[in-house]
Order: structure tokens, then C-alpha cells, then sequence
């Protein structure tokens, strides 16, 4: 059984439908339990995702989470990214609430379009969580005092996590902290926490993974790290799972500016509406 969580408000249900829909349509000898923490959605919303569990013979169940939101007044939420939300935070509670070996963590705004059993079954040798690079290869752990050392920052939109080191190394409670005594330390929110507590403590996922749109689009140059380039250069031709990080996702055309794998997205949630007949549209 693969254990997968998420965190969406009524806005970001659809995507997040789509989601896990692509998730199992792609991985149909795999069974799933879907995880998420209810952001104030909507009857239509919790039944839309409720829905896949009637639908999809892999999916064994769909569970409804509530965030603790007192546990982050005072917290930075503002960010060069407004599609940054309080919400982002409250990923922090999953391993504490799911009781399961490990949990695979996943963005909304995602879309898988292979396999994902054998990055379920990664080694995380020893480590908390599994990750991919942040494909900005942005300088966050150097801005914020952590380290120098390029290629250590992750980003947090996908995360394997072996929830009993989490838990027996207090790692929620350090990002809660961390999050309200120094807000101004965090530009993105729990992203920038979880890399200051780990600080290159986290094992490296192939990037295919977690496919970001500044990879996509080019906006980085070459990753600085040999290796992790042609790893880079692999997964843009061989993708597992797309994540439309930034502005231009599928479902929002901002100044006429489309992603280049937004037919990703469309052919997942043109399936979707297949498979629950016109539930959405």
C-alpha cells in the first residue's frame, strides 16, 4: 500500500483530483490511501475526491485531515510567490497525524505521468526524507547563514518521508519554532525551515520526480553539479511526475503565457471527466 498526502482549499481540489486520478491510472498494480488536509473545501470539493475512491479499484481510501491553523498565527506567509499559502504549512503535521511507515508528500499542482512504485521503495539510507533539488538552484541556504555548499536545497513539493525519524527527531515542532521565531528568516515558508534543519541532510531523488517548471522552461541555465545535469537532461525527456511550480500552471493562463507540459495535465483531467462522467467540467 502506498501512502500518499496532500493539503489543497477549494481552489486547488480540481488539480489535486487530477492528481491523484494520473497517479492511479498510471500505477494501476499498485494499491493507494490518499491522505488530505482540508483546507475549508466545500461539500463538492470533499466529494469530488471521495469520488476516486468509488471509481479507481486501487484506491482503497481517501481520508480528510483538519489543520491545526492556531499553530502557525504569527508565521511569515508573504513570499515572492503568491501562490504560496498558510496552507503550505500545514504539510508539517502529516507525519504526525498518519500513522505509516512513510509517507510520500505531494503538491496539488502536480500531475504523474509514469511509475512511481520504484521511488516509493527508495532507500532513504539512513535519512529523513527524500527529495529533488530545487531546479531555481537558488542560494537560500547561503542567504539564510545555513551553508555554502551548492546543491543542497530541496524543494518541498515532493517529499518521502520516514515518518518515525521525523517524529523521533521532533522535526515538526523544529519548523513550527523556527517558522515563529524567526518569520523573516523564511522567504518560503516551511520549504526554507525544512532546508535549515536538515541542511543537506536529505537524500537526493532523481529529478524525474519532480519535474519543475524552471527546469522545464530554462529559466536556470545548467545545474552547477555535473551529475545532477545529466540526471536533469534525462528527466526532461522521461518525466514521472510534472510539477507546475510558479505562475503558469494549466488551469491559470496569466498574460497569455502557457506551460509547455500543459498537455499533461489536460489529458489526466480529460480522463478524469471520462472516468467520473461529467462531474467536472
Amino acid at each position: 500500500m502506498i501512502t500518499i498526502a496532500s493539503t489543497t482549499d477549494n481552489n486547488m481540489a480540481i488539480p489535486l483530483a487530477v492528481n491523484y486520478s494520473s497517479i492511479l491510472n498510471n500505477n494501476k498494480d499498485s494499491d493507494f490511501e490518499f491522505y488530505v488536509v482540508d483546507d475549508h473545501l466545500s461539500s463538492d470539493s470533499v466529494d469530488l475526491l471521495k469520488s476516486l475512491a468509488k471509481v479507481y479499484d486501487n484506491c482503497k481510501s481517501i481520508n480528510f485531515l483538519k489543520p491545526n491553523t492556531a499553530a502557525y498565527k504569527g508565521a511569515n506567509v508573504t513570499s515572492p510567490d503568491s501562490a504560496i499559502k498558510e496552507n503550505t504549512y500545514y504539510r508539517i503535521e502529516l507525519p504526525e497525524e498518519i500513522h505509516r511507515p512513510r509517507i510520500l508528500y505531494l503538491d496539488a499542482d502536480m500531475t504523474c505521468v509514469g511509475n512511481i512504485s520504484d521511488l516509493w521503495d527508495t532507500d532513504l539510507d539512513g535519512n529523513i526524507v527524500g527529495a529533488v533539488e530545487d531546479s531555481g538552484y537558488v542560494d537560500r541556504l547561503k542567504e539564510m547563514h545555513v551553508s555554502d555548499e551548492p546543491g543542497q536545497y530541496f524543494n518541498a513539493g515532493l517529499l518521502l518521508i520516514d515518518t518515525k525519524a521525523w517524529n523521533d527527531n521532533d522535526t515538526s515542532e523544529k519548523v513550527r519554532k523556527l517558522a515563529l521565531d524567526k518569520p523573516e528568516m523564511l522567504k518560503y515558508q516551511d520549504q526554507d525551515a525544512l532546508n535549515a534543519i536538515f541542511n543537506g541532510h536529505w537524500k537526493k531523488l532523481d529529478p524525474k520526480y519532480n519535474l519543475q517548471s524552471h527546469l522545464v522552461k530554462g529559466e536556470s541555465g545548467l545545474n552547477p553539479i555535473p551529475e545532477r545535469r545529466a540526471a536533469e537532461a534525462k528527466a526532461l525527456k522521461n518525466p514521472v511526475i510534472v510539477h507546475y511550480t510558479n505562475f503558469e500552471k494549466p488551469w491559470i493562463i496569466k498574460n497569455n503565457r502557457l506551460h509547455p507540459l500543459r498537455d499533461y495535465y489536460y489529458q489526466a483531467k480529460n480522463k478524469l471527466i471520462y472516468d467520473l462522467g461529467d462531474y467536472i467540467n
